[in-house]
Protein backbone atom coordinates (compact mmCIF):
# COMPACT_ATOMS: atom_id res chain seq x y z
CA UNK A 1 0.00 0.00 0.00
CA UNK A 2 1.15 3.29 -0.89
CA UNK A 3 1.99 6.12 1.99
CA UNK A 4 -0.22 9.88 2.18
CA UNK A 5 2.95 10.93 1.40
CA UNK A 6 2.70 8.72 -1.67
CA UNK A 7 -0.49 9.16 -2.63
CA UNK A 8 -0.28 12.85 -2.82
CA UNK A 9 2.33 12.74 -4.75
CA UNK A 10 0.56 11.17 -7.40
CA UNK A 11 -2.32 13.98 -7.03
CA UNK A 12 -0.13 16.30 -9.43
CA UNK A 13 -1.37 16.84 -12.84
CA UNK A 14 -0.71 14.05 -15.42
CA UNK A 15 -0.25 16.35 -18.48
CA UNK A 16 0.83 14.57 -21.88
CA UNK A 17 0.83 15.50 -25.25
CA UNK A 18 -1.31 14.00 -28.20
CA UNK A 19 -0.15 13.95 -31.63
CA UNK A 20 -2.51 15.55 -34.12
CA UNK A 21 -0.67 15.75 -37.22
CA UNK A 22 2.33 15.22 -39.02
CA UNK A 23 4.26 17.78 -36.61
CA UNK A 24 1.76 19.03 -34.31
CA UNK A 25 1.57 18.48 -31.21
CA UNK A 26 -1.59 19.08 -28.61
CA UNK A 27 -1.83 19.16 -25.24
CA UNK A 28 -4.09 17.01 -23.09
CA UNK A 29 -4.94 16.66 -19.68
CA UNK A 30 -4.44 12.46 -18.92
CA UNK A 31 -4.72 12.79 -15.54
CA UNK A 32 -8.32 10.97 -15.31
CA UNK A 33 -7.31 8.63 -17.74
CA UNK A 34 -3.68 7.08 -15.93
CA UNK A 35 -4.65 6.67 -12.38
CA UNK A 36 -3.04 4.21 -9.56
CA UNK A 37 -6.33 2.49 -8.29
CA UNK A 38 -4.68 -0.33 -6.05
CA UNK A 39 -2.23 -2.49 -7.22
CA UNK A 40 -2.27 -1.40 -10.96
CA UNK A 41 -1.58 1.56 -13.15
CA UNK A 42 -4.77 1.79 -15.15
CA UNK A 43 -4.65 3.51 -18.33
CA UNK A 44 -8.18 4.19 -19.17
CA UNK A 45 -7.74 4.12 -23.28
CA UNK A 46 -6.32 1.33 -25.03
CA UNK A 47 -2.74 1.89 -25.81
CA UNK A 48 -2.34 1.44 -29.77
CA UNK A 49 -0.52 -0.67 -31.96
CA UNK A 50 -0.69 -1.06 -35.42
CA UNK A 51 -2.40 -4.27 -36.65
CA UNK A 52 -0.17 -7.23 -36.31
CA UNK A 53 2.56 -5.00 -35.73
CA UNK A 54 4.39 -3.64 -31.83
CA UNK A 55 4.96 -0.28 -32.93
CA UNK A 56 3.07 1.95 -30.23
CA UNK A 57 1.19 4.46 -32.11
CA UNK A 58 1.92 8.31 -31.66
CA UNK A 59 -1.60 8.87 -29.80
CA UNK A 60 -0.69 6.63 -27.23
CA UNK A 61 2.39 7.96 -25.82
CA UNK A 62 1.30 10.82 -23.91
CA UNK A 63 -0.59 8.07 -21.86
CA UNK A 64 2.50 5.98 -21.73
CA UNK A 65 4.55 9.01 -20.38
CA UNK A 66 2.10 9.87 -17.58
CA UNK A 67 2.75 6.20 -16.82
CA UNK A 68 6.64 7.10 -16.62
CA UNK A 69 5.31 9.71 -14.82
CA UNK A 70 3.93 7.97 -11.99
CA UNK A 71 6.94 5.14 -11.80
CA UNK A 72 9.22 8.44 -11.43
CA UNK A 73 7.08 9.72 -8.99
CA UNK A 74 6.56 6.61 -6.63
CA UNK A 75 9.37 5.25 -5.08
CA UNK A 76 7.13 3.05 -3.44
CA UNK A 77 6.23 1.20 -6.90
CA UNK A 78 9.00 -1.45 -6.77
CA UNK A 79 8.11 -3.19 -9.82
CA UNK A 80 5.52 -2.88 -12.47
CA UNK A 81 4.46 -5.83 -14.39
CA UNK A 82 3.27 -5.22 -18.02
CA UNK A 83 1.01 -7.15 -19.43
CA UNK A 84 0.42 -7.54 -23.35
CA UNK A 85 -2.90 -9.36 -24.22
CA UNK A 86 -4.72 -10.07 -27.79
CA UNK A 87 -7.62 -10.75 -28.74
CA UNK A 88 -8.77 -14.75 -30.44
CA UNK A 89 -8.32 -13.60 -34.22
CA UNK A 90 -5.26 -14.57 -35.64
CA UNK A 91 -3.66 -17.65 -34.81
CA UNK A 92 -2.74 -18.47 -30.93
CA UNK A 93 0.81 -18.66 -32.37
CA UNK A 94 1.06 -15.72 -33.62
CA UNK A 95 -0.90 -13.73 -30.83
CA UNK A 96 1.23 -15.00 -28.10
CA UNK A 97 4.43 -13.96 -29.34
CA UNK A 98 2.86 -10.60 -30.36
CA UNK A 99 1.60 -9.87 -26.53
CA UNK A 100 4.80 -10.40 -25.76
CA UNK A 101 6.34 -8.09 -28.33
CA UNK A 102 3.92 -5.30 -27.42
CA UNK A 103 4.40 -5.61 -23.75
CA UNK A 104 8.43 -5.57 -24.17
CA UNK A 105 7.97 -2.15 -26.89
CA UNK A 106 5.98 -0.49 -23.85
CA UNK A 107 8.51 -1.47 -21.50
CA UNK A 108 11.77 -0.11 -23.91
CA UNK A 109 9.36 3.18 -24.18
CA UNK A 110 9.17 3.97 -20.01
CA UNK A 111 13.07 3.19 -19.70
CA UNK A 112 13.60 5.54 -22.25
CA UNK A 113 11.39 8.29 -20.66
CA UNK A 114 14.36 7.34 -17.29
CA UNK A 115 12.21 4.70 -15.34
CA UNK A 116 15.02 2.04 -14.34
CA UNK A 117 14.52 -1.54 -15.91
CA UNK A 118 15.12 -3.13 -12.67
CA UNK A 119 11.93 -2.01 -11.97
CA UNK A 120 9.59 -2.96 -15.22
CA UNK A 121 8.97 -6.90 -16.55
CA UNK A 122 6.85 -7.66 -19.69
CA UNK A 123 4.63 -10.26 -19.95
CA UNK A 124 2.45 -11.55 -22.72
CA UNK A 125 -0.30 -13.53 -22.48
CA UNK A 126 -1.55 -13.75 -25.85
CA UNK A 127 -5.17 -14.28 -25.89
CA UNK A 128 -5.36 -16.42 -22.68
CA UNK A 129 -7.06 -13.78 -20.54
CA UNK A 130 -9.98 -12.41 -22.25
CA UNK A 131 -11.67 -9.21 -20.32
CA UNK A 132 -14.69 -9.72 -22.25
CA UNK A 133 -16.45 -11.57 -25.07
CA UNK A 134 -14.42 -12.50 -28.20
CA UNK A 135 -17.94 -12.77 -30.11
CA UNK A 136 -18.11 -8.93 -31.07
CA UNK A 137 -15.39 -6.34 -32.45
CA UNK A 138 -16.32 -4.36 -28.69
CA UNK A 139 -15.68 -7.21 -26.76
CA UNK A 140 -11.97 -8.06 -28.60
CA UNK A 141 -11.30 -4.75 -28.45
CA UNK A 142 -11.45 -4.47 -24.67
CA UNK A 143 -9.40 -7.65 -25.17
CA UNK A 144 -7.01 -6.14 -26.83
CA UNK A 145 -4.85 -4.53 -24.21
CA UNK A 146 -1.66 -3.65 -22.10
CA UNK A 147 -2.31 -3.79 -18.24
CA UNK A 148 0.15 -2.44 -15.97
CA UNK A 149 0.41 -4.25 -12.32
CA UNK A 150 2.05 -3.17 -9.55
CA UNK A 151 4.50 -5.02 -7.20
CA UNK A 152 5.44 -3.81 -4.08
Amino acid sequence: MLTTRGMALLGAVLCGCATTGANSVTPRDVSTLVVLEGDSIVVKETIGFPHGQADIEPASTDLLDAVAKIMLGTSAITKLTIEGHTDTTGEPAANQPLSEERALAVKKYLESKGVDPARLESRGFGSSQPVDTNDTEEGRAKNRRVEFKVTR
